[in-house]
Protein backbone atom coordinates (compact mmCIF):
# COMPACT_ATOMS: atom_id res chain seq x y z
CA UNK A 1 0.00 0.00 0.00
CA UNK A 2 2.79 2.69 0.64
CA UNK A 3 4.95 1.60 -2.05
CA UNK A 4 1.26 2.27 -4.41
CA UNK A 5 1.24 5.25 -2.78
CA UNK A 6 4.68 6.49 -3.41
CA UNK A 7 4.27 5.94 -6.89
CA UNK A 8 1.61 8.28 -6.98
CA UNK A 9 3.11 10.95 -5.72
CA UNK A 10 5.69 11.99 -8.56
CA UNK A 11 2.48 11.67 -10.80
CA UNK A 12 0.21 13.99 -9.01
CA UNK A 13 2.85 16.57 -8.86
CA UNK A 14 3.47 16.33 -12.38
CA UNK A 15 -0.07 16.98 -12.72
CA UNK A 16 -0.03 20.37 -10.26
CA UNK A 17 2.34 21.54 -13.31
CA UNK A 18 0.58 20.84 -16.30
CA UNK A 19 -0.54 24.35 -17.89
CA UNK A 20 -4.57 24.98 -18.07
CA UNK A 21 -4.61 26.21 -21.41
CA UNK A 22 -8.18 26.45 -23.27
CA UNK A 23 -8.42 24.21 -26.42
CA UNK A 24 -8.54 25.55 -29.78
CA UNK A 25 -12.18 25.86 -31.17
CA UNK A 26 -13.47 25.52 -34.76
CA UNK A 27 -16.75 27.42 -34.54
CA UNK A 28 -16.01 30.79 -34.14
CA UNK A 29 -16.22 31.36 -30.45
CA UNK A 30 -13.63 31.83 -27.72
CA UNK A 31 -13.38 33.02 -24.37
CA UNK A 32 -10.47 34.89 -23.41
CA UNK A 33 -7.39 33.39 -24.00
CA UNK A 34 -8.65 30.86 -26.21
CA UNK A 35 -8.27 30.53 -30.59
CA UNK A 36 -10.82 29.78 -32.56
CA UNK A 37 -10.99 29.26 -36.27
CA UNK A 38 -12.72 31.89 -38.52
CA UNK A 39 -12.19 30.80 -42.39
CA UNK A 40 -8.50 29.89 -42.83
CA UNK A 41 -7.45 32.41 -39.74
CA UNK A 42 -7.09 31.71 -36.57
CA UNK A 43 -8.45 35.06 -33.83
CA UNK A 44 -7.05 34.34 -29.86
CA UNK A 45 -8.62 36.77 -27.82
CA UNK A 46 -6.16 37.95 -25.64
CA UNK A 47 -8.59 40.67 -23.13
CA UNK A 48 -11.50 42.42 -23.47
CA UNK A 49 -10.88 46.28 -23.70
CA UNK A 50 -14.42 47.42 -23.12
CA UNK A 51 -17.60 46.51 -22.90
CA UNK A 52 -20.35 49.44 -22.70
CA UNK A 53 -23.43 47.96 -24.13
CA UNK A 54 -27.06 49.51 -23.17
CA UNK A 55 -27.87 46.55 -20.16
CA UNK A 56 -31.02 43.97 -21.48
CA UNK A 57 -32.62 45.93 -18.10
CA UNK A 58 -32.40 49.79 -18.98
CA UNK A 59 -32.78 52.05 -21.26
CA UNK A 60 -29.96 54.04 -23.25
CA UNK A 61 -28.97 56.87 -24.99
CA UNK A 62 -25.80 55.08 -26.76
CA UNK A 63 -26.10 51.32 -27.50
CA UNK A 64 -22.86 51.30 -26.47
CA UNK A 65 -19.80 48.75 -27.55
CA UNK A 66 -17.43 45.91 -27.00
CA UNK A 67 -13.70 46.13 -27.70
CA UNK A 68 -11.90 43.31 -27.11
CA UNK A 69 -7.83 42.73 -28.33
CA UNK A 70 -6.77 39.48 -30.42
CA UNK A 71 -4.05 38.32 -32.20
CA UNK A 72 -5.08 37.63 -35.50
CA UNK A 73 -2.82 34.37 -37.48
CA UNK A 74 -3.16 34.57 -41.18
CA UNK A 75 -0.47 32.24 -42.63
CA UNK A 76 2.82 32.17 -40.82
CA UNK A 77 2.58 35.81 -39.89
CA UNK A 78 0.58 37.21 -36.28
CA UNK A 79 -0.81 40.55 -35.59
CA UNK A 80 -2.37 42.21 -32.60
CA UNK A 81 -6.05 43.72 -33.74
CA UNK A 82 -8.74 45.26 -31.78
CA UNK A 83 -12.23 44.31 -32.79
CA UNK A 84 -15.10 46.05 -32.15
CA UNK A 85 -18.58 44.69 -32.56
CA UNK A 86 -20.21 44.58 -35.95
CA UNK A 87 -17.31 46.11 -37.28
CA UNK A 88 -15.27 43.67 -40.00
CA UNK A 89 -11.30 44.25 -39.92
CA UNK A 90 -9.41 42.21 -42.58
CA UNK A 91 -12.28 39.69 -43.50
CA UNK A 92 -13.07 39.15 -39.90
CA UNK A 93 -15.95 40.47 -37.76
CA UNK A 94 -16.49 40.29 -33.87
CA UNK A 95 -20.36 39.86 -34.68
CA UNK A 96 -21.81 38.18 -31.14
CA UNK A 97 -20.85 38.97 -27.50
CA UNK A 98 -22.80 36.84 -24.46
CA UNK A 99 -23.89 37.11 -22.28
CA UNK A 100 -25.89 40.14 -22.65
CA UNK A 101 -25.01 42.86 -19.72
CA UNK A 102 -27.42 43.30 -16.65
CA UNK A 103 -27.98 46.55 -14.34
CA UNK A 104 -26.37 45.47 -10.80
CA UNK A 105 -24.69 43.23 -12.49
CA UNK A 106 -20.66 42.70 -12.82
CA UNK A 107 -19.33 40.10 -15.24
CA UNK A 108 -15.95 39.14 -15.75
CA UNK A 109 -13.67 38.50 -18.62
CA UNK A 110 -13.84 34.53 -18.28
CA UNK A 111 -18.08 35.21 -18.44
CA UNK A 112 -17.64 36.21 -22.21
CA UNK A 113 -17.80 34.79 -25.08
CA UNK A 114 -17.30 35.90 -28.23
CA UNK A 115 -18.50 35.20 -31.92
CA UNK A 116 -16.05 35.80 -35.18
CA UNK A 117 -17.09 34.94 -38.23
CA UNK A 118 -16.20 35.91 -41.90
CA UNK A 119 -17.39 39.12 -43.07
CA UNK A 120 -19.45 39.43 -45.85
Amino acid sequence: MTKAFLALVPAVALAACATTTKPERTDGNAMVGQTTLVGADKVRVDSLIEDSRCPMNARCVWAGRVIVEATLQRGGTFETRRFTLGEPIDGIMLDTVEPGRLAGKKLKPSDYLFHFSVAR
